[in-house]
């Protein structure tokens, strides 16, 4: 079938799509074991840029509208988690973890060969972030979460959600290896099937930033699309099979020692216990005097519906605390799409 990639790689070179500004960006293909991670370079390309993960089933369209607002002089390498976006899924049989997320920014660190890493995420993405910088503190030059923070923790009914998890997944692969036509809508139908979806955190007018990336063009009814993002997906939006427990998370917290920017929408949910996102905040504010943690006007995805209202905040962030070599880790020409 014909996919809207294919009118990303036609594009002009340097033009983004949708972005509201013209701004430098590349359409980039980092290669791992089970095929390739897709992203986009925004900016300079000659020096090391900020690493920005989006959240879940989301793709790196949810920051099209803000990395154009946010200092030109550094680069922004926004990627496509795997079975997201256009970056490959996983092999058949294999569950999404979140985890091993995690072990793909090692990955990417690796790849790029960078001694520091900045880190800037948005709900899957920003927890994915803060567990990396747990695990490698010295690594993080610094952090920046919109609207989450630590990992989730559901303590109620674990081990049933844990059968239904297992029970969803060999559902879904199941229906991945039928290789079934899925089903069609026009443009304008799948984005108020995105707007309502996901209760109407993404503004009709953003969820173009985010199905430019998730769906493609049937060949076989003209002017309709269907989504491409795997099915998988969808068992791992509580937790992992083998998740964190909050008395982990709090002991723990006193290790993020970089500075840290916490964002949090006023209109969104705490996707947990409100008071277990609080207990880590008070241990971050006692033991690093470079956390910030502010709240903004809006939904879940305010950072693409009104990013106006973030960029002050990340900019004078990104100002103060930009101050780490960023000479190496630059584009590599190879991984141009």
């Amino acid at each position: 079938m014909l996919s809207l990639r294919h009118s990303v790689r036609n594009m002009p070179k340097f033009i983004c799509q949708f972005s509201t500004e013209t701004v430098a960006c590349e359409e980039i293909r980092i290669p791992v074991p089970w095929g390739h991670v897709a992203g986009k370079w925004w900016g300079p390309q000659n020096k090391r840029p900020i690493l920005c993960l989006h959240g879940w089933e989301d793709n790196c369209g949810t920051f099209d509208t803000l990395i154009p607002r946010l200092p030109s002089h550094i680069g922004y390498l926004a990627i496509d988690l795997p079975g997201h976006g256009f970056s490959s899924q996983l092999p058949p049989g294999v569950f999404y973890n979140k985890i091993d997320n995690v072990t793909l920014l090692k990955r990417i660190v690796d790849y790029f060969n960078w001694s520091k890493v900045s880190l800037l995420g948005h709900s899957m993405g920003a927890i994915m972030n803060y567990q990396y910088t747990l695990l490698y503190p010295n690594e993080v030059d610094f952090l920046i979460c919109l609207d989450a923070l630590k990992p989730l923790v559901y303590e109620d009914k674990k081990i049933e959600s844990m059968v239904e998890m297992i029970e969803n997944f060999i559902k879904y692969d199941h229906l991945n290896s039928l290789k079934k036509d899925p089903p069609t809508y026009s443009f304008e139908v799948l984005e108020k099937m995105l707007h309502k979806g996901i209760t109407q955190s993404i503004a009709l007018d953003s969820c173009k930033y985010i199905l430019k990336r998730n769906i493609a063009l049937s060949t076989k009814e003209p002017g309709k699309y269907y989504f491409t993002r795997d099915m998988r997906l969808k068992t791992s939006l509580s937790s992992d099979l083998l998740g964190w427990c909050q008395k982990d998370i709090v002991d723990s917290a006193h290790k993020i020692r970089c500075p840290l920017l916490y964002i949090k929408a006023s209109h969104s949910p705490f996707y947990e216990n409100k008071q277990n996102t609080l207990d880590v905040v008070k241990v971050i504010k006692k033991m690093n005097e470079n956390f910030e943690m502010h709240i903004v006007e809006g939904t879940h995805h305010v950072h693409l519906n009104n990013p106006e209202r973030l960029v002050n905040l990340i900019n004078n962030f990104i100002k103060k605390y930009d101050i780490k070599d960023r000479s190496e880790g630059g584009l590599k020409s190879e991984i141009k799409s």
